[in-house]
């Protein structure tokens, strides 16, 4: 029987945390990343700290924007 499910995709996402420019960490949610990259925001406040999701290389950082800055007031 042929398998609907692809392969070579994790089932699970991956989201990556960048420090201007630079890899920082890798996590297994979007949630425990962005609470890292909060943190990374604090500890650097001068530094470009970047959040996303490994698979689509797309910045969840601009996606979730308006809740991150809700969340930091």
């Amino acid at each position: 029987m042929h398998n609907p499910y692809p392969t070579n995709i994790s089932p699970c996402g991956t989201y990556i945390v960048e420090i201007d420019g630079k890899f920082e960490s890798e996590y297994g949610t979007f949630m425990r990343a962005l609470k890292a990259g909060l943190k990374l925001r604090q500890k650097f406040p001068h530094s470009q700290v970047k959040v996303h999701d490994a698979n689509e290389q797309t910045l969840a950082d601009e996606q979730s924007e308006n809740n991150t800055e809700g969340a930091l007031n």
